[in-house]
């Protein structure tokens, strides 16, 4: 089908909804209550006006999931299961004490959530907060916390644009020259279900290839050959949707094209796993939010590839109320299973269409910092960031449209809707559209998005990537190398992530970007240029004063060395880098701040109190500090500490901040980092059995005084196919 035949086709659908507008008036139905003469919409779309989808976000907020009023209980300002929590344990426990807890908790359901060991817990006499209160209070609980409501966030319509923007401005049209997708790319969509019936839908549904089973929620649910997904409120195999918002988000991604009927998606085939969690008010707890994470997860390990279930994206469409660990842990899981989380930047606070600053008020789960998650704003037909849509410099990566977009809804209908939810599967349609022609990991897929856009003036520190969604320049730029790591903008990016933890400044990626390019080809110039912009990032001021300050301050507590615990090291990294970008205004302040916070943390943690309990003298305390840095403390310096009065931190702090001790340990960072940077692992962990290998290149750095480019130490690093195979299946 040719863009010109799309066009077409878009304007038969306007026509049908004008002629629709003019005969037809719709009622509100029970909620409303009053008669209004609808939107233009195809017949069978559910009308909701703005001050209706207000009533209805109000309502929702007085219903549970399965609309028992009775079972909501409002904790911390929020609405959550009555007598439910979410509960992570350190360890399983024995029998007995199982059973000890069963009793005591009077709980009638204690079953895990998911593959990252989250419980759900319930009980039939004592409300969530008496729960949170006697649960924080054992020794075996890592946390707990209270099973929230989420919501699909509102998306009231609004017919001010007339027209199918969306697909053009995001060059799909061109794109759709090279290829219109493939039906062995799967979508999961975890959302309020997908009408799996709909004649523009119905063609790229995924359905089960046969019989298989999950377990969720601690239950074996057998689902049928052809099932299309499922419904995480009723535990069954039927995902239909019974609101709206999932449907319209599956016609963005993937409508059936070139079929002479209603819109076309980003993809014209594909397969779209309907996940359903949200009830027929678009909310739904957030222990069934895990559910539908879970779902997808087990169908891809189920049936993978080869089995017509590779389940790459998992669309999120919704937003919860604040943060939560067990969400974050079953987000983390997905993407060790190789699954990218496109999620929304937002509407506002709780929906309510006042766009706000996600670096300032955190939107989850798109404003989780996690290597695996792409979170989305969004953008008009004008390329304006849209009115009520959430941004964030740090936080959010990029725009997308999401005002009046026209799409697919329940029982056969269309309509046109606002929202961030809107955005996100433009985006999520276009990862898959690629992927149909270029074999990309979660995190290749990534970072070839976020550094393929348009820049956008109105997206410029609103989003990280300053700019808005091309999937055709996306395709494009994939097809033109045999790993994407080998384009230089893509592994300008790739440095920011693994050295500094965070997206790259726009003059910084343009400048490091512009080293690689300005070889002009010249291969030679390239290897070389690629070692020394890798080198600058480990050398920068700002991985010296966060990164490589952690490592110090490990090694120098715990003599932990190429030990060094990766997530210790990259959460710790990412708590005194949070917010700085050297050379930008107030960034030495915010430095200070941040490594002010680190260290009086840091000497508060129970594996420090344990190590150095507060009875220790303070002569004891830097005498073992300095035995951990090899006695880098001269007499004189370790004098002036024991008597200084410091507090803990301080000394703590001094003694990391060493100038002999930064020396001493400059090559064994350097080499550290190669492997928790570039590898994500650590320098003992598969493929290697011990520390050989990062004491090899330890070796050869020494004996060449620290010249990376003649011990070719980065070289190896990053041509390496466990570094290739990061972005690239």
């Amino acid at each position: 089908m040719s863009p010109s035949h799309f066009r077409l086709k878009a304007l038969r659908s306007l026509l049908a909804t004008i002629i629709v507008f003019s005969l037809v008036v719709f009622w509100l139905g029970p909620r409303g209550g009053n008669r209004v003469a609808s939107a233009p919409v195809i017949p069978s779309a559910k009308f909701m006006n703005s001050e209706s989808i207000q009533a209805r976000s109000k309502a929702s907020f007085q219903t549970d999931a399965d609309g028992d009023v009775s079972r909501l209980e409002s904790v911390n300002g929020r609405q959550a299961a009555a007598g439910q929590v979410l509960v992570k344990f350190r360890s399983s426990g024995t029998e007995a004490s199982r059973a000890q807890l069963v009793r005591a908790l009077d709980l009638d359901l204690n079953v895990e959530l998911g593959g990252a060991g989250v419980r759900l817990l319930h009980s039939s006499s004592k409300d969530t907060k008496t729960l949170l209160k006697e649960l924080s209070g054992r020794a075996d609980v890592i946390y707990a916390e209270p099973d929230y409501l989420a919501y699909g966030a509102g998306v009231p319509n609004d017919t001010s644009y007339g027209q199918l923007y969306g697909m053009r401005t995001i060059g799909a049209e061109q794109a759709w020259n090279t290829t219109t997708g493939l039906d062995s790319i799967v979508i999961a969509i975890a959302d309020s279900g997908v009408d799996f019936n709909h004649p523009d839908l119905a063609a790229n549904i995924w359905s089960a290839p046969e019989t298989f089973s999950v377990n969720i929620g601690g239950q074996t649910i057998n689902c049928g050959a052809g099932s299309h997904g499922f419904n995480t409120i009723s535990n069954n195999c039927d995902p239909l949707d019974d609101h709206n918002h999932g449907s319209h988000v599956a016609g963005i991604i993937g409508a059936v094209g070139n079929n002479s009927q209603g819109v076309a998606g980003v993809n014209w085939n594909v397969r779209l796993m309907a996940v359903k969690w949200l009830n027929s008010s678009n909310s739904g707890f957030l222990s069934n939010a895990i559910k539908a994470i879970e779902f997808a997860i087990q169908a891809r390990q189920r049936f993978g590839a080869a089995g017509g279930a590779n389940v790459q994206i998992i669309n999120n469409s919704w937003w919860m109320g604040g943060f939560s660990q067990a969400v974050l842990d079953e987000i983390r899981f997905a993407q060790d299973n190789g699954m990218l989380f496109v999620a929304i930047a937002g509407n506002g606070v709780s929906n309510n269409f006042i766009a706000h600053d996600n670096d300032v008020m955190p939107t989850y789960p798109g404003s989780y910092k996690e290597p695996g998650i792409l979170t989305v704003a969004a953008t008009d037909s004008a390329d304006n960031i849209a009115s009520f849509s959430n941004f964030g410099k740090t936080s959010v990566h990029l725009g997308a449209p999401g005002v009046s977009v026209f799409s697919t809804l329940r029982a056969g209908g269309y309509g046109f809707f606002n929202g961030t939810s809107m955005a996100a599967p433009h985006v999520s349609g276009a990862a898959a559209l690629v992927l149909s022609r270029c074999q990309l990991t979660a995190a290749g897929l990534k970072g070839l998005l976020i550094t393929n856009i348009d820049p956008v003036a109105a997206l410029t520190n609103k989003t990280t990537s300053g700019g808005r969604l091309n999937v055709n320049r996306a395709l494009s730029t994939c097809m033109s190398v045999n790993n994407i790591v080998d384009e230089p903008r893509f592994y300008v990016r790739q440095n920011y992530v693994d050295f500094l933890n965070r997206e790259p400044d726009t003059p910084g990626l343009e400048f490091w970007t512009n080293e690689i390019t300005s070889c002009r080809g010249d291969q030679g110039c390239i290897e070389v240029k690629r070692i020394h912009v890798s080198a600058a990032f480990f050398i920068s001021i700002e991985f010296q004063q966060t990164g490589f300050l952690v490592y110090r301050t490990h090694q120098a507590a715990f003599d932990a060395g190429a030990a060094l615990n990766k997530t210790k090291f990259l959460s710790d990294t990412q708590q005194i880098g949070r917010g700085v970008v050297v050379n930008q205004p107030g960034w030495e302040v915010q430095l200070e701040a941040n490594t002010l916070m680190f260290f009086s943390d840091f000497v508060q943690r129970p594996e420090f109190l344990s190590r150095y309990p507060i009875a220790l003298s303070a002569a004891e305390f830097i005498n073992n500090l300095n035995a951990n840095t090899g006695g880098s403390l001269s007499p004189g310096e370790r004098d002036a500490l024991v008597t200084s009065g410091l507090s803990c931190a301080a000394m703590m702090r001094a003694v990391a901040e060493d100038t002999d001790f930064h020396r001493r340990e400059f090559n064994r960072a350097f080499v550290y980092i190669q492997y928790v940077g570039y590898l994500r692992r650590h320098p003992n962990a598969a493929p290697d059995s011990d520390f050989s290998g990062y004491n090899f290149w330890l070796t050869k750095l020494n004996d060449y005084a620290g010249d990376y480019v003649s011990a070719e130490m980065v070289k190896s690093f990053i041509t390496s196919g466990e570094f290739r195979r990061r972005f690239r299946l």
